[in-house]
């Protein structure tokens, strides 16, 4: 089926032997993947400063996505429960601070479904059913749609890479030492800032049915950092997310605005109230036993 719309952008075993053991150990002592502690002993300025000043740290971080209002990114997708799995690749817009559009895509560049988060609407739509389930912007809508209980903004602010939005000033910024880290607690949402490197390692995300713990394992040397590989864990239903950047990511794209992030009406679909979607119907999880 043609894409529904005109988009913006196309866009071991292991070795028992005691000499290999050494071996492994010498290679990740060289490689940097040393104790977690190692960087305050290396750099102990930087470890009195994050101690006794936090807040610098994250601000002068953070203002690096000042200029960052719109992303737009493909990605290629794992996504795992129990024993079933599935990869899809998908292809995401982002608009500062809350509005997301999903677009799930078939090898042969058509759309298999979409999911978007505007002002005031959610839809979901796949072709296999063809049903275009939409409904009011309300807290949790948007989460059964994807199927995990992630908010707009939280998605907007993991894949954009700031984290936790410290505009309205109600964040709190301490140092934490079991993690030596800087942790930052938003509404709902707590991340950990390296000072060293100025990235976030970790985000947890509380929720009702319990925590959401995504990880940020690389991410761009160019530009506003953004993440290039993610893994999010809901523990508590064994579900598990792997992102993978898989073309450049392109910031501030011509084209994107709210008026982006509306609900499309597609041809010949049945529509639906968004109430009648369960998480495990959601964009993630159609196809994934428990």
């Amino acid at each position: 089926m043609a894409n529904p719309r005109s988009r913006v952008l196309k866009n071991s075993r292991l070795h028992r032997s005691r000499r290999w053991l050494s071996l492994l150990v010498s290679v990740l002592l060289v490689s940097g993947c040393a104790r977690p502690d190692d960087w305050l002993q290396t750099y102990p300025d930087v470890a009195a400063r994050a101690r006794q000043d936090p807040e610098s740290f994250v601000l002068e971080v953070q203002s690096r996505w000042d200029d960052l209002h719109g992303m737009a990114g493909s990605y290629r997708v794992r996504a795992s429960q129990g024993v079933g799995s599935r990869t899809m690749d998908i292809q995401i817009h982002l608009f500062r601070n809350r509005f997301v559009d999903i677009e799930v895509l078939a090898p042969t560049g058509s759309s298999e479904g979409y999911l978007v988060a505007g002002e005031s609407e959610v839809g979901f739509w796949t072709s296999d059913e063809n049903r275009l389930y939409r409904g009011p912007n309300e807290p949790g809508a948007f989460g059964r749609a994807l199927g995990i209980d992630l908010s707009p903004a939280a998605i907007v602010a993991v894949l954009m890479g700031y984290a936790v939005d410290i505009g309205d000033g109600r964040a709190s910024i301490e140092w934490d030492g079991a993690a030596q880290r800087i942790r930052v607690t938003g509404a709902g949402t707590i991340a950990w800032l390296h000072p060293l490197y100025g990235r976030f390692d970790r985000v947890v995300v509380r929720t009702p049915s319990g925590p959401i713990e995504i990880e940020f394992e690389a991410w761009s040397e160019t530009g506003p950092p953004v993440p290039l590989r993610i893994r999010v864990d809901v523990a508590s239903e064994d579900f598990t997310l792997e992102l993978r950047l898989a073309e450049a990511w392109q910031s501030n794209p011509e084209g994107l605005d709210e008026a982006y992030f509306e609900v499309y009406p597609v041809s010949g679909a049945v529509d639906a109230p968004l109430s009648l979607l369960q998480a495990e119907g959601g964009l993630l999880r159609r196809g994934l036993g428990r």
